[in-house]
């Protein structure tokens, strides 16, 4: 009898791991989408064609798509792309000429939504406690300044503006460090700090010009890049002490920033008036500006850094014509390059 009881629960037991076997298989072999993994460089477009695209490279076989969301849907949209920001299975591509979001799935490109209410001129977004957070920079006064300038709040599960915060001129790059939410504000010289919880401004962080893009370090400190168009800065912020840690006086004409996949270097391109655009690399601890670029050459308009293995990409315009990616290793060495749409300004890295 005993033997019987122990071949049942064998054989029961056989079953249920053959069931789980199969069940784990199914699971990993549910397939991805075309654009699961990869680089994703968002295309400005020239303002007054609105003609911005996002498109595509896959660096294992090194091939590039371009306008993957026509690809996805049939046909392009229309808008002046500034940024693309991922979060959980969705990408949100932001339209600041068209003052709107496209709501993507993040794998395919397939249309999800459009949210085209409670936004004027957006430009970053981050995530915050399952909510959105936009920098917006609001209507243009006669005089081209934005004085009304505002976070949009938004719900991701209907994909709606639930509220605004106001903000100093010109807000414009967004940061999450611990479900804090820290955006930039170009039209002065301070760091908003925004409680999540609350969603309200609950105190600034004072910057040594025009603060524009952040960065987390691996230390937890934000990395401000600060350009007023007369003087450019990169500035280190102490988020425990809320105050500015160190700051010291870049090339001008600073653009875009970004940080390595380790967190312990900072990489900046400066886009000075009359002279060779440069990258620039500088560790964490670092307190003065390099003595020289790592990168040099023309028409530099945007950077990414993969966080994976630390290869550079330099977005270039060609003027009217589509842009170029051209690629280096960490040591400057230019490895090859590739096409894409007009103006590439910036660049996501999915694995």
């Amino acid at each position: 009898m005993r033997m019987k009881q122990f071949k049942l629960s064998y054989i029961y037991l056989l079953a249920v791991l053959l069931v789980a076997g199969s069940c784990k298989k199914q699971e990993e072999e549910i397939p991805r989408g075309e654009f699961a993994t990869g680089v994703f460089v968002v295309n400005e477009g020239n303002f007054g064609d609105a003609d911005g695209t996002i498109s595509f490279f896959d660096p294992t076989v090194k091939t590039s798509t371009q306008d993957i969301y026509a690809k996805a849907n049939g046909s392009s949209i229309s808008g002046t792309f500034q940024s693309v920001y991922f979060y959980g299975t969705n990408a949100f591509i932001i339209d600041q000429a068209g003052h709107k979001i496209e709501v993507v799935e993040a794998e395919t490109f397939k249309h999800i939504a459009t949210i085209d209410q409670g936004l004027n001129v957006p430009r970053y977004m981050t995530v915050a406690n399952g909510k959105g957070y936009v920098s917006n920079w609001g209507p243009y006064d006669a005089n081209w300044n934005t004085p009304n300038s505002f976070i949009a709040v938004i719900d991701l599960t209907n994909f709606s503006v639930i509220k605004t915060i106001n903000t100093e001129n010109g807000v414009e790059g967004m940061a999450t460090v611990n479900e804090t939410v820290y955006a930039a504000a170009s039209g002065s010289t301070i760091v908003h700090i925004i409680d999540s919880q609350l969603d309200e401004i609950t105190g600034v962080i004072q910057t040594p010009s025009a603060p524009r893009l952040l960065a987390e370090d691996a230390t937890g400190k934000l990395w401000v890049l600060c350009n007023d168009y007369v003087t450019s800065n990169l500035a280190r912020l102490d988020l425990i002490n809320e105050t500015m840690e160190t700051s010291f006086t870049i090339e001008g004409g600073a653009k875009s920033l970004a940080i390595n996949g380790t967190g312990d270097k900072v990489y900046y391109l400066c886009t000075p008036w009359g002279a060779l655009a440069s990258v620039n690399v500088v560790d964490i601890t670092a307190a003065i500006a390099p003595s020289t670029p790592l990168v040099s050459g023309d028409s530099f308009y945007g950077l990414g850094v993969d966080p994976s293995d630390e290869t550079i990409y330099i977005g270039k315009s060609n003027g009217a014509d589509n842009g170029t990616i051209i690629r280096f290793n960490s040591s400057g060495a230019e490895l090859d390059n590739f096409p894409s749409g007009r103006f590439p300004n910036g660049f996501e890295f999915r694995k």
